[in-house]
């Protein structure tokens, strides 16, 4: 049995316990007047007050009912701890001495076993799952495991181990369990250790953030997660955007028709006093998750002008806006002022559009992105060929780049990839599309993608380092 369902079931003696004993003392004070009066047979008034009683009784029996319903500690579907109540639990657990962990566990394919097999049958995989799990945990001596369902396939587990202990049991749990009735199941999960200057909630957003970062980058390290303190790295985080403490370095491109450098991706990092520079793998969760995309994005727009109007006019710059400001009608306003207040031209700015999976309301997209286009701006699809709404976006967007994912680059030997390559690069060039190549390294395979047609060109062949806004300015300043 879960702890969850243990802890469930003594709830329930103890709304028994609430519901019978006052029933029963009702029921015996009335009796015990009926006997201390030497009468048997009651008379009208002790009978309709006795169907009263029985009335209230009923009453208050199905409110309890009702009660014990709303107040439940489990997850209906899995029997794991509910949301509520495991925060209840960890706040409780997580006071306790000695180590304790906090673990994120993600049942990554839930989509896709919904899909193909039936939301009914990805129901049943996460019961089957918990139960597995928790069989696992005691197993490996761990007693009374609180696990809870969080959100959707999201689980959190409060473990009484250090954080690299409990990152060795899901490892194992991992590679023991990987499939469940015949459905294979993948995982991911992250962990930190109790930190008692931070709440539950606050550790479990720092445990999401940090997903999130594995996600882009796998070979992230757990222990760089174990020295920050995620309610410091947001309160850093916020302070930084409002204070407009963020640090610009420009990649130079090639354009490779002028055999100028004439484009600059931009990249950006925020600067805090305890956390030192945090690269965009750090903050950008955080700023999603606080709902700061549109600040961050205006205070990133901003900089980029004051930089851009101490340069040539003849160059431009691309950068990553986030599809939330994107699809937020005051920060077309917002962009129109600050260009104007810097004095820079619009048409010197190419807003990177990238998403893992096509916008449901793209009519909608699209008539904010043409009131940004009536400005100058030009749009680049960033990472093109990584995901199916790459295609969906140059169907129906302003698309005047597409910048090429670098599986594109660094696997061209493969004949399917080149084929795809040079395919792509002869459809953007009958739609009007200019393209751009990274991670070109090598003069040979400079060569080779300028023979391509590529009309644009990144990487360590082009220029073995980034520039700072100082730097850009003093090189490439003036007319």
């Amino acid at each position: 049995m879960l702890y969850s369902e243990s802890q469930e079931r003594a709830r329930r003696f103890r709304l028994a316990l609430r519901m019978g004993i006052p029933i029963l003392l009702l029921i015996g004070v009335i009796v015990t007047y009926i006997v201390k009066q030497n009468r048997f047979v009651p008379s009208e008034f002790e009978i309709v007050l006795i169907v009263a009683v029985l009335f209230i009784s009923t009453y208050f029996l199905f409110f309890l009912i009702n009660l014990g319903q709303a107040e439940t500690y489990i997850d209906r579907m899995t029997g794991a701890f509910n949301r509520t109540s495991l925060l209840d639990v960890l706040k409780s657990r997580s006071r306790s001495r000695g180590d304790y962990s906090i673990v994120l566990l993600r049942v990554d394919n839930l989509p896709f076993i919904n899909d193909h097999y039936g939301i009914d049958r990805g129901d049943k995989i996460l019961k089957i799952l918990i139960h597995l799990l928790d069989e696992f945990l005691k197993i490996n001596d761990i007693k009374e495991p609180v696990i809870g369902r969080y959100h959707g396939g999201d689980f959190i587990i409060g473990l009484p181990v250090d954080m690299q202990k409990s990152i060795e049991l899901m490892k194992e749990f991992e590679s023991t369990y990987h499939e469940i009735g015949q459905i294979g199941v993948e995982y991911r999960y992250v962990a930190m250790d109790r930190d008692q200057s931070s709440d539950i909630s606050t550790m479990i957003n720092h445990l999401y953030d940090t997903l999130s970062q594995q996600i882009s980058h796998p070979q992230q390290k757990q222990k760089e997660e174990k020295k920050i303190n995620p309610r410091t790295l947001e309160y850093e985080i916020v302070d930084a955007i409002e204070s407009e403490k963020i640090v610009l370095h420009y990649i130079p491109t090639l354009n490779t028709e002028t055999e100028e450098i004439d484009l600059f991706e931009v990249g950006v990092r925020l600067k805090t006093s305890q956390s030192g520079i945090l690269p965009p793998k750090k903050f950008i969760p955080v700023v999603n998750r606080l709902g700061l995309e549109k600040r961050f994005d205006e205070v990133l727009f901003a900089r980029v002008c004051k930089d851009a109007k101490m340069v040539r006019k003849g160059i431009k710059f691309s950068f990553n806006i986030s599809p939330f400001s994107l699809r937020n009608e005051s920060f077309v306003e917002s962009i129109k002022k600050i260009a104007e207040d810097e004095g820079v031209c619009h048409d010197r700015m190419i807003i990177e559009l990238f998403e893992n999976r096509p916008f449901k309301d793209i009519k909608r997209y699209r008539v904010i992105l043409d009131e940004l286009r009536e400005l100058g701006i030009e749009f680049a699809l960033d990472n093109f060929g990584a995901s199916n709404a790459s295609f969906e976006y140059i169907k129906k967007l302003p698309v005047d780049m597409v910048q090429f994912d670098r599986d594109f680059t660094l696997s061209y030997n493969n004949p399917k990839i080149a084929a795809l390559l040079s395919a792509y690069i002869k459809a953007c060039k009958d739609m009007d599309i200019k393209t751009l190549v990274k991670w070109v390294d090598s003069e040979e395979s400079l060569n080779r993608f300028v023979s391509l047609g590529v009309d644009y060109i990144q990487g360590f062949a082009i220029s073995n380092r980034t520039l700072d806004s100082e730097v850009l300015i003093k090189k490439y300043g003036g007319e």
